[in-house]
Formats: C-alpha cells, sequence, structure tokens
C-alpha cells in the first residue's frame, strides 16, 4: 500500500447539515467540506444518497485523489448505530466506490474521539436535546437519553426554554413568584399579552424555537433572577443523572477518564457547564470534564483511521 496517496475520511452527518474531513494516514487534515443534511431520521433515504454522493464527489474533484485510494471512512450521525441504518449507509458508500473499512456509527461516538483523541470515555450532548455515550475500550457501550422532547430531553435547550415557559405563566397565574423570566421572555419573543404563550407554544414554535429560549433563563440568571437559576441547576442535575448512570453502566467510578461536554447549552451557557463540571468532581474525582475543541468530522476521521491494521 503506498502510504502518500492513501486516506481516510470522516463524516459529521448532521440534520441540517454535514461536514467531512479527509486526513492522511499520518493523521494530518487534508481537506474539509461541507455539505447538505445526511442523516436519516432528517430527510429521507434517497436524499441522503444524493448528498453523500456529491459531496464525495466534491472530494474527488477538490483533492484530486482517486476514491479508490480510500481506505477507510467513518460515518457519525445522531440516532445511527442499529443493524438497519448501518447497512442502508454502507450500501450508499458502496455504490459511490468506497471500497475500505466502513465504520457507521452514533454522532457521539465521534464526538468522544474527537475531544479525546481515543475511544474511551463519555459524551454528553445538550444542545435542542440531550443525550449521553460512553465507551470503554474494550468496545463495551453505553447510552442515555435521546429519547425526544416530550419524554426524555432533560437537561437539553428545549427543555430548559419549555420550563421556563412553565415558570413564566405560573408566576402570571400567581402560583409562584415573580420573576424576571415572564418579561423577558415575552420580549423575546414578541408578545403583548401573556395569554399569546397559548398561540406560541401549541400553534406557533417548534422545537428549535423553544430550545433558542435557552439562552433568555441564562440571561435572567446573570440579571440574579432565583427561578432562572432553579431551572438551569435542575438542567445540570439532570445532565449528571445522565452522566452518573453511563458511569455505572461502564464502572468508571475510579478510573481517569474523559468527559466531553458537547452542544449549544454548554458553549453558551456557562453556569449549567460550570454546575455539571462541580457535580462530576465532587463525585468522581478522576474525571476530567472537557468541551471539545475540534468538530466532530475530526473525531470520525480518527475512527476511521484507528480502524486501519496496525
Amino acid at each position: 500500500m503506498d502510504r502518500r496517496v492513501k486516506y481516510v475520511i470522516g463524516i459529521d452527518g448532521g440534520g441540517t447539515k454535514s461536514l467531512l474531513h479527509m486526513m492522511d494516514l499520518e493523521g494530518n487534515l487534508l481537506l474539509e467540506l461541507r455539505g447538505g443534511p445526511t442523516n436519516i431520521y432528517a430527510t429521507s433515504e434517497q436524499a441522503v444518497e444524493q448528498e453523500l454522493t456529491e459531496l464525495l464527489s466534491q472530494m474527488v474533484e477538490a483533492s484530486g485523489r482517486s476514491i479508490a485510494d480510500c481506505v477507510a471512512l467513518c460515518l457519525g450521525s445522531a440516532g445511527v448505530d442499529r443493524p438497519y441504518e448501518k447497512q442502508v449507509l454502507s450500501d450508499i458508500f458502496r455504490k459511490c466506490g468506497v471500497t475500505g473499512i466502513l465504520t457507521i456509527t452514533h454522532d457521539a461516538e465521534a464526538v468522544l474521539v474527537a475531544g479525546t483523541g481515543k475511544q474511551e470515555g463519555i459524551t454528553l450532548v445538550s444542545g435542542t436535546g440531550s443525550f449521553g455515550f460512553a465507551r470503554d475500550l474494550e468496545g463495551n457501550r453505553a447510552r442515555t437519553g435521546g429519547w425526544g422532547h416530550l419524554i426524555g430531553d432533560e437537561g437539553g435547550g428545549y427543555d430548559i426554554g419549555i420550563n421556563a415557559i412553565k415558570a413564566a405563566v405560573r408566576s402570571e397565574d400567581g402560583r409562584e413568584a415573580p420573576t424576571l423570566l415572564l418579561p423577558m421572555l415575552m420580549k423575546e419573543i414578541g408578545l403583548e399579552r401573556p395569554e399569546q404563550f397559548l398561540q406560541y407554544v401549541y400553534k406557533t414554535a417548534g422545537k428549535p424555537q423553544i430550545a433558542a429560549l435557552a439562552k433568555v433563563v441564562s440571561e435572567a440568571y446573570l440579571a440574579g433572577d432565583v427561578r432562572a437559576k432553579r431551572i438551569l441547576e435542575d438542567a445540570a442535575s439532570e445532565l449528571y443523572l445522565k452522566t452518573s448512570t453511563l458511569v455505572r453502566a461502564l464502572h468508571f467510578e475510579n478510573r481517569p477518564i474523559t468527559l466531553v461536554a458537547n452542544g449549544s447549552v454548554f458553549t453558551h451557557i456557562h453556569y449549567v457547564y460550570e454546575r455539571l463540571s462541580h457535580l462530576i468532581k465532587s463525585s468522581y474525582p478522576e474525571i476530567t470534564v472537557v468541551k471539545p475543541t475540534l468538530p466532530a468530522a475530526h473525531g470520525a476521521a480518527l475512527i476511521a483511521l484507528q480502524s486501519l491494521p496496525k
């Protein structure tokens, strides 16, 4: 094998956009490309096939490399870790001419490797929803959360946003003490009267819009609002519960591992990240909490690289 021309591919297959990293066998980034949605739960299988085909074609054209020289490819995409999805996506890549080793996995594993450089540790995602993933060096895996905004995304942006609206209307009713969340949410949304929350929640807003209100909770907390602080504390507690469940599942209690905290809540709400870090450090001193500095596509490329025979 001529290592000078061979390469690996890592793809972060998102529901709204995708990112591809092309890497040589020494771990150097050769090319980065962006594309449309490639998550089969966000769009049709036909649309995913078309998008991946186009993304790989652009890569070949931009790099001047042959697709036949790709010795390994890893795609990380939310929810994609079951046999059916793996087969569908593997078939697409084979149609595109990829003959190397294929790894199809959850995007949380790609985030883990991007943050730690190895396939061991914990990924905790808190964006619109929330999800926890853990893996040890023996290949044992555990997961928690990710059940969707109605039944199991506690600690995510939607959970924070909807709890803020609940607190606001409870305050309006007199069932709770006054809170800055009521006027601040109304201003953010553009409501003139509290009754308009009904139209907004039940007819106008979708998950992303309500999740975006998490930033208002952070602003209210920074302004000294007690109710906003409690909502953020509850979110951190739920994320800690996900973490402790994964720690017990893989017996990480006394092991020096890394937890990668990823997602918009950790990025934009410093209090949740700091509160979670404190809770984890108090219970598990050996665990280090970090935010990723490299994209999930980089982690996917590293997984592809690590899949090659030594």
